[in-house]
């Protein structure tokens, strides 16, 4: 059952001790520790719980070029790279906007698009950057994590690593699913935050 202000007052009523708490003190320490033990909550889930799958991957034998087509169809931001069903490295956005000279953490998202776009222009294919494979561009070290560790320790590694997004691998390495940060806020934004209210005059 969920606590109401109307609650707090009878209670308070009940309080003998000095100094005093004050109603709206004692409402707005609640509603913090709601909020508090919400987080604390949501970062016990287990990723597999946030990640999305099927994951789209791409081999390093493929070009840059289709790796740009696969992540402008799919609208996401990054590819895992896999060989003989094995993690071995992820072709980003940032990968590709390195080729064009264009700094991977652009504001212009506008850009970035563009940018990709120009992979899929006809004249763009028969160029000699059109015909790089995935595995002269790709990143070797890619940031994992378990279906089993939770929200709190993949949130940890998108810190400690300063990346956007983990590859959630199995005890063989093989990729299962993928958490970025737009999973994380959307899993977080779920369910319902409670602001505390503003001061208001004391209601005792």
């Amino acid at each position: 059952m969920a606590l109401d202000k109307q609650d707090f007052l009878a209670a308070l009523q009940d309080y003998s001790e000095d100094p005093p708490i004050l109603l709206d003190e004692l409402w707005r320490l609640y509603q913090s520790a709601l909020h508090y033990a919400r987080l604390r909550e949501q970062a016990s889930h287990p990723l597999s719980e946030l990640m999305h799958t099927p994951v789209t991957t791409i081999s390093p034998d493929h070009l840059l070029a289709e790796a740009s087509q696969l992540i402008l169809e799919q609208q996401i931001s990054g590819l895992p790279v896999i060989e003989n069903n094995r993690l071995v490295g992820i072709i980003t956005e940032g990968d590709l906007m390195a080729e064009f000279g264009v700094p991977a953490r652009t504001p212009q998202t506008s850009r970035v698009k563009k940018a990709l776009d120009s992979w899929l222009h006809p004249h763009m294919l028969h160029t000699s950057s059109a015909t790089t494979k995935v595995r002269e561009m790709m990143t070797h070290t890619v940031v994992t994590a378990e279906p089993n560790d939770t929200l709190g320790q993949g949130l940890e590694l998108l810190r400690r690593h300063q990346v956007t997004r983990l590859v959630i691998v199995d005890k063989q390495h093989q990729v299962v699913g993928i958490v970025t940060r737009s999973d994380i806020l959307r899993f977080t934004s779920a369910a319902p935050h409670t602001t505390p209210p503003p001061p208001t005059a004391s209601a005792s």
